[in-house]
């Protein structure tokens, strides 16, 4: 019994001594001295300082895989023949450019029988009541809004707001 008294004496005594350095440590940050000394040395050579030059190199294509053991062909050069034909320019076609229909957007109108909407659209100076993925004039129409409605023309898209 005895031993057992005197073995928690001096764990108590242990955690105790460990406790009062992290407090000390603690405590000390706040009423220690903050001047920080620096030690400047000018034994430092800077004129030593070596550049590290490079080593260049180029790959070879491989003839043989590593890992597969299979064997690669090489491509095979091709000589220039000296009959050559002379080679003709073409004159560039000139396209012509349509451009994009004036359109001007009005809302729509969603019935109780049919789950599509119609929109009323102004294209060209015309109004025109038209569905979804309908065409008019080469002009389709991809998605409605509320607010606006999206237009498919020569392979090129376009928003409309609302007017």
């Amino acid at each position: 019994m005895d031993t057992k008294k005197t073995i928690n004496i001096i764990l108590i005594i242990i955690v105790l001594s460990l406790w009062g350095t992290v407090g000390y440590k603690y405590i000390n940050r706040f009423f220690g001295n903050d001047e920080l000394t620096y030690n400047f040395s000018n034994d430092y050579n800077y004129d030593a300082i070596s550049i590290i030059k490079k080593d260049t190199f180029t790959l070879q294509p491989l003839t043989k895989d590593p890992f597969l053991n299979k064997v690669f062909f090489k491509p095979i050069k091709q000589t220039q023949n000296s009959h050559s034909v002379p080679i003709t320019k073409k004159e560039p076609e000139i396209k012509t450019i349509t451009p994009f229909p004036s359109v001007q957007y009005f809302g729509y109108i969603k019935s109780k029988d049919r789950k599509e909407e119609l929109i009323l659209v102004k294209i060209n100076n015309r109004l025109e009541r038209v569905r979804l993925n309908s065409e008019i004039d080469g002009l389709v129409i991809k998605k409605i809004y509320k607010d606006s409605v999206s237009v498919f023309y020569n392979n090129e898209i376009r928003s409309f707001k609302k007017k």
